[in-house]
């Protein structure tokens, strides 16, 4: 990878961005000077922030740290620019720089004031792992099928497969489901309870490579045949407790953040007019 790799189009993501120093302001050490502004480090170290967390590592080296702080400077004097020249007043621009405003500040706020209040048990965490479906043990079968359209030809296949013609040859054959009858009526891995009721109490009689009799569904006649379970058994609840309390604190957070914003509507006069949507 070459040196500056990670910088090559920088520009034209900075040259998108809201000043970021004015959001900050310069009482942090000042990193650069652009006209009669100035880069913090505060807005560098946002910017590093910004990355995913390779290229964080990358901007370690000190060479990659000057290559970014050249790119901020070249964003920066095309904004300014772009000011002296009254770009900044275009409606548009003001909509989207309200629009990274409103999205940063909201997600500071839940920070600052909301996150903190919200805290998880380990009671809670383990009821949700006992409770939720997402967690449970996972059967998936593997199917096979012949689909034909009246009921005495379904009767026919059946006496054939049981007197010992082979299913695979007789779904090429006879089957109308254009998409499995040329795999020989195989069906694609699926999860126990997620079929039609008719198609799943035929299956649950089964064993493997047991065949079914006729189930008649949506007009046709369907021959099943088991041809694997495979059970995922549940997740041990060590490996996925810290998911679990993601999805608690963030369900909380939620709930007092809509609580938040109700009570802010108590005290806010708030008009909307849908009509003109």
């Amino acid at each position: 990878m070459r040196k500056s790799s990670i910088f090559i189009l920088q520009i034209l993501l900075f040259c998108t961005i809201l000043s970021i120093g004015r959001v900050y302001g310069a009482e942090d050490e000042i990193l650069a000077k652009v006209g009669n502004d100035v880069i913090t480090r505060i807005d560098f170290e946002a910017r590093i922030n910004s990355f995913p967390p390779a290229a964080q590592e990358e901007l370690k080296d000190v060479e990659k740290r000057k290559a970014l702080l050249d790119n901020i400077i070249k964003a920066r004097l095309l904004v300014l620019e772009a000011e002296n020249k009254g770009l900044n007043e275009k409606p548009e621009l003001k909509a989207a720089m309200r629009m990274v405003r409103d999205d940063l500040t909201t997600q500071e706020y839940v920070r600052s004031y909301i996150e903190k209040k919200v805290e998880v048990s380990n009671l809670e965490v383990e009821a949700y792992y006992n409770a939720d479906p997402e967690y449970k043990e996972r059967e998936y079968l593997k199917v096979s099928q012949i689909v034909v359209e009246k009921e005495g030809e379904a009767k026919e296949i059946l006496g054939r497969i049981k007197n010992g013609e082979p299913f695979n040859k007789l779904a090429r054959e006879r089957s109308i489901d254009v998409a499995s009858k040329y795999v020989a009526g195989a069906l694609e891995w699926f999860e126990k309870g997620t079929k039609e009721k008719e198609i799943e109490e035929a299956l649950s009689k089964l064993e493997n490579g047991g065949i079914s009799d006729m189930v008649k569904m949506k007009g046709n006649y369907y021959i099943l045949r088991l041809d694997e379970r495979r059970i995922t058994p549940k997740a041990p609840f060590l490996k996925i407790k810290d998911e679990i309390i993601r999805k608690l604190r963030l369900k909380k957070i939620t709930a007092l953040v809509e609580k938040e914003i109700e009570e802010l509507k108590k005290k806010t006069s708030v008009q909307t007019f849908y009509e003109k949507l």
